[in-house]
């Protein structure tokens, strides 16, 4: 269960309401200058409690990373770039939450690497991108060695 996740919002102050959105859309963030941020889930979501984590996560890293941005419902295209930097950074703050570094190293030492979405419950997709994070770290590392 994201419980866990659920104190983080609540420690923030950041008030989760459940809805009944549309597919494809899971979720949103919302934040208005002087209010307390929300962020809104699919009711769809606890079927799923790995995905549910990891949206929930996702929605966070909004939190955590792109304070100031509000809800985008329609944008030009010159803001295009700017709306998936801050998606990639709050998807980059969720991996990173929920699969930090250090235990994704210890847990890859002990496992097959088609085992670890299971050990961390996320998503395939969530374990992919955490994966292609750790490979380009570390060839950034090489590379500066």
């Amino acid at each position: 269960m994201p419980n866990e996740l659920i104190a983080l919002a609540e420690e923030h102050k950041i008030t989760l309401k459940f809805w009944d959105f549309e597919p494809p859309v899971e979720a949103i963030y919302f934040y208005y200058p002087g209010k307390n941020p929300v962020i809104g889930l699919d009711y769809r979501l606890t079927k799923d409690i790995r995905h549910f984590r990891c949206v929930l996560a996702e929605e966070l890293g909004h939190f955590f990373t792109t304070r100031e941005a509000g809800t985008v419902i329609h944008y030009h295209r010159r803001n295009r770039i700017g709306i998936y930097r801050e998606e990639y950074q709050a998807m980059v703050w969720a991996v990173n939450h929920l699969i930090p570094d250090h235990e994704l190293e210890r847990a890859y030492k002990l496992m097959p690497p088609w085992e670890l979405k299971d050990f961390f419950q996320v998503d395939p997709e969530f374990m992919a991108f955490k994966l292609r994070l750790a490979k380009d770290k570390l060839f950034n590392a090489l590379k500066t060695t």
